[in-house]
């Protein structure tokens, strides 16, 4: 329906003459001075001042409360009341008349007009029901039709699918049923329901052709039971419309990925999936846009993309509110899945990766005690955060956090500062058995602990210990609690000779590979015994080669990792170049994993958006080419490859997977 159209469907019955039938009398005894002042009101309602004509119908029926004239102001009154924008007031009135007039010729245009004003109030399951009764109760064809317009553009609009359901129970005349249900198939349809919708037209299909979009149905019905094909969207920065070399590989890269994980489904499934691929043009406003077109239509069960960040965020929220599945290959900004159920990030963001750092730290190394090294730019921020708040949620010794600017050269700062810090850890309190130690200062430590042969010794020699070698790791408040006399011995901070091992490991997330030499020299020149832990920015075999002295034992954390020996792979990539021609980039395998865990989502027999979705935040331990894929609760991979640079060659450790249990590790051994 036009817009034009349907706002001459929502006022006509403002208008005189339109639905008021002249006024009839209802029975009721004619009266002069209810004549005169309806007259006044009606002359100020074809002047177009609704509020001031309400006043008048309002004032006729208190002055006139049974006239011949009182149905009309009722009627007349509420379609003011209406046009005057006052709702409320206007459903008021009309339920009055309905029911202190239940025989009167307006009733049927008093339902109609409810119906507007609950529409307007955006009380949409009311309305249908309003135009619901005035079309099945009504003998004025031009009422009816307008009744079964607002009735159709609610059911397609604006009614969910159990407000339809119900309303659809309530029909009685069969043309409005079949409507109906009509309506309800489509919206099936569209939320990819087609065996549901099936059924709700067979439910009607039998009916006679005089009653009404009979045929329609029938027709929607023979479409689909001869089958439908199932689309996956691509929304990706194709760069079509560019005449600049090269700026269209890293789209074509990820659609050939996308391509072949379709081709492959297609040979080995009895279920057909076309793929539908979207221009980005590296641009949010242009992802929003074929985001919402592929969205609209009723065959395209989910999208993979954008790539981008920036672009994922624009395409989200479109994707959420109409139900698509989108799952976005590369994206890694925290909070895209977070913007609805629809919504899956198969790349780990920021947040998992600092977390999954100390995760593995901890799970794998046994770290206890740790510090940050870390960049101020935005994503070292996210990771060292992520970092943080898990090893605050362990009960871990966050020793140290200090920053520095992205491609600073110079770290001294920051590294003593960590050193006095890390240093004040092994201040620990000492008792002197030559100074000041009564007979009851001993009776008093052997009772909280302390080895009575080792406080013996003590004496006799007059020696000293520190309060955790007497008392163990709670030696610090023992002490305090038994007011024995200590000393704190004083370290010599700036003494780079002292061994600094009171820090595990440190997390230094560097902003680029240049930054490799800077970080792990300086480690190293300050004597931390601490391994150091990276994300992958560290992953630059020749950076590495260039500082082995210093990065020797680094571990860092990645998010794709080929395995060229590995004999899945390698069948992989032979199927791969015969069909095009070249072989699978890093950029194509994202693709092809993203597509592929959908597909297999489907092929498990998910065929609906919502059965994607759920299917999708059920993956656990999706074994990628590029990766593992793991849905975190906030639909977020958390599943991370770990290496270790050693001896002037990369190894592969093994996985970091946040989704598992601490008990049950996912961590494989070194290779």
């Amino acid at each position: 329906m036009s817009v034009r159209c349907f706002r001459a469907v929502l006022f006509a019955c403002v208008w005189p003459g339109m639905a008021v039938a002249q006024w009839s009398s209802d029975s009721i005894a004619y009266d002069a001075g209810a004549e005169r002042s309806f007259v006044a009101a009606m002359r100020m309602f074809q002047a177009g001042l609704y509020d001031s004509s309400a006043t008048l119908f309002l004032q006729n029926l208190k002055d006139f409360p049974r006239s011949h004239r009182t149905t009309g102001a009722y009627i007349m009154g509420g379609k003011a009341l209406y046009a005057s924008h006052r709702h409320r007031e206007s459903i008021r009135l009309l339920k009055d008349l309905i029911d202190l007039f239940p025989s009167s010729a307006y009733v049927d245009d008093a339902q109609y007009s409810l119906g507007l004003s609950f529409f307007r109030m955006l009380r949409y399951e009311d309305a249908a029901n309003e135009f619901l009764a005035a079309r099945e109760s009504t003998n004025d064809t031009t009422l009816a039709r307008r009744s079964e317009q607002m009735l159709s553009e609610l059911a397609t609009e604006h009614l969910l699918g159990g407000q339809l359901d119900a309303v659809r129970t309530a029909a009685k005349d069969t043309a409005v049923i079949v409507l109906l249900a009509l309506r309800r198939a489509q919206q099936l349809q569209s939320a990819g329901d087609q065996r549901s919708a099936v059924d709700v037209l067979k439910s009607v299909a039998g009916f006679p052709d005089s009653a009404g979009h009979v045929t329609e149905a029938r027709t929607m019905l023979a479409q689909l039971e001869a089958g439908r094909t199932m689309k996956i969207g691509a929304i990706l920065p194709l760069m079509l419309a560019s005449d600049r070399p090269g700026t269209r590989e890293l789209g074509i890269e990820f659609l050939e990925g996308i391509r072949f994980a379709v081709d492959d489904f297609n040979r080995r499934s009895p279920v057909k999936v076309t793929l539908d691929a979207r221009d980005s043009e590296r641009d949010p406003s242009a992802a929003a846009r074929v985001t919402s077109s592929l969205c609209g239509d009723e065959n395209v069960v989910a999208i993979v993309g954008p790539i981008s960040s920036n672009e994922a965020f624009a395409a989200a929220g479109i994707a959420n509110a109409c139900g698509v599945p989108m799952l976005t290959p590369t994206a890694t900004s925290n909070g895209i899945s977070a913007i609805g159920p629809f919504v899956f990030q198969g790349n780990p963001d920021y947040d998992i990766r600092g977390r999954a750092v100390a995760a593995y730290a901890w799970k794998t190394l046994g770290a206890r005690r740790f510090a940050v090294l870390a960049p101020t730019d935005a994503v070292g921020k996210l990771m060292a955060d992520g970092f943080v708040e898990e090893v605050r949620q362990r009960q871990g010794d966050m020793v140290a956090v200090q920053w520095y600017y992205s491609g600073a050269t110079d770290l001294r700062s920051q590294l003593q500062e960590m050193r006095r810090t890390a240093l004040k850890k092994k201040e620990v309190p000492v008792v002197n058995f030559a100074k000041n130690i009564r007979h009851q200062d001993v009776v008093a430590m052997s009772m909280a602990g302390a080895s009575q042969k080792t406080l013996d010794s003590l004496m006799e020699i007059g020696g000293a210990m520190s309060v955790d070698s007497l008392f163990g790791p709670s030696g610090r408040q023992i002490a305090d609690s038994l007011r024995l006399p200590v000393e704190i011995p004083t370290i010599p901070y700036d003494s780079l000779e002292i061994v600094v091992d009171s820090i595990d490991v440190i997390f230094v997330p560097i902003a680029s590979s240049e930054e490799i030499a800077v970080a792990s020299s300086q480690i190293k020149f300050y004597n931390f015994t601490a391994r150091i832990l990276g994300t992958g920015d560290w992953n630059d075999p020749a950076e590495l080669d260039r500082n082995r002295r210093y990065a020797d034992g680094v571990i860092f954390l990645v998010d794709a990792y080929l395995q060229p020996k590995d004999s899945r792979f390698q069948s992989f990539v032979a199927r791969y170049q015969a069909a095009t021609k070249r072989p699978p980039t890093v950029n194509a395998l994202f693709g092809f994993d993203a597509a592929d865990l959908l597909l297999r989502v489907i092929e498990k027999g998910a065929t609906l958006r919502t059965e994607i979705a759920e299917g999708l935040s059920q993956v656990r331990g999706y074994k990628g080419l590029h990766s593992t894929i793991s849905f975190s609760p906030q639909r977020v991979n958390a599943a991370l490859t770990v290496l270790r640079y050693g001896r002037g060659s990369i190894v592969h450790e093994g996985e970091i997977d946040l989704t598992v249990p601490d008990e049950t590790s996912d961590s494989s051994q070194p290779e």
